[in-house]
């Protein structure tokens, strides 16, 4: 008889806890509303910049956060990355002066971004909740940033619409992993049988 081996995929390595994941919904749902309910200072490219500054910084905390509590378990660096470029970008705003160079800082942290979360999910599926959506919501982010390069308003806009949306199909994710976990039981059982 053979001698039964366990295998052991990278989309059964761990998530993190439901409160690190809704740290970063915290994060985008309070940007989101923080930016349409200040429509009234949104001519203001200093305050523009300052509120993307922090919201991209605190989406960039929130993702180092998700990585020191998987660190351990799962060695995934993608939310390192990813929250590395959030704060390279916050700092990044910090210089901007012109609605221009507002427009290609946000694009190019949603790109870098949106490659992340593709690179996230080719190479450990499981791991990232939502993470193809993501990667697509960056790419359109950018492209719609770049479309509109020259009106503060709408690049502010196109970024809260952003993180409404993110924040919404991560909080969902986040309270829908009874699925995954019993698709990983009904697998795991059936490899025993087999």
């Amino acid at each position: 008889m053979a001698a039964e081996t366990s295998t052991v995929t990278p989309s059964q390595t761990p998530l993190p806890p439901r409160s690190v994941r809704l740290v970063r919904v915290g994060v985008l749902a309070v940007v989101g509303i923080v930016i349409a309910f200040s429509a009234t200072l949104h001519e203001q490219l200093g305050f523009d910049v300052l509120v993307a500054a922090v919201a991209v910084g605190a989406v960039g905390i929130a993702h180092v956060i998700e990585w020191v509590s998987i660190r351990a378990t799962a060695g995934n660096t993608v939310p390192l990355l990813l929250g590395v470029i959030g704060l390279a970008a916050a700092i990044g705003l910090a210089f901007v002066s012109t609605t221009i160079g507002f427009a290609i800082v946000i694009a190019a942290w949603a790109l870098a971004s949106a490659l992340l979360e593709f690179i996230g999910a080719a190479t450990r599926p499981g791991t990232r909740q939502d993470a193809t959506l993501l990667g697509a919501l960056g790419v359109l982010l950018a492209m719609l940033v770049l479309f509109v390069r020259e009106d503060q308003v709408a690049i502010l806009g196109f970024l809260g619409t952003y993180a409404i949306v993110a924040a919404v199909f991560l909080g969902i994710s986040a309270f829908d992993n009874g699925r995954a976990a019993a698709k990983r039981t009904h697998n795991s059982a059936s490899a025993t049988q087999a």
